[in-house]
């Protein structure tokens, strides 16, 4: 299930909205954890913006077991070397890794 964060794009239904704080994401992603325990919980877009690099490591070691890196459809993401290397610093295991990186 991928876990998308709201990125406020102006002149949008929701372009005025203010971000969710590090905190409540971290919760969030607990309660889906806890709801769904046997679900691959995939961090997508937002998430640079809510959570940063430590909400992102948080997230990781908090019940996030997959990550979808590089751009999205209408933003940029973070730069996939650096989560390859995160997940690396965290013994995480990379399953599947497209040679176009």
């Amino acid at each position: 299930m991928p876990l998308n964060f709201l990125n406020p794009r102006p002149g949008t239904p929701f372009g005025d909205q203010q971000l969710m704080s590090s905190q409540d994401a971290l919760r969030t992603i607990a309660a889906f954890r806890l709801a769904m325990p046997h679900t691959i919980l995939r961090y997508a877009g937002g998430r640079e913006l809510t959570l940063g690099d430590l909400g992102t490591r948080e997230g990781l070691l908090g019940g996030v077991n997959a990550v979808i890196v590089g751009n999205y459809l209408t933003t940029l993401g973070r730069d996939p070397h650096e989560d390859i290397e995160l997940l690396a610093e965290l013994g995480m295991p990379i399953k599947e890794l497209q040679k176009t990186l």
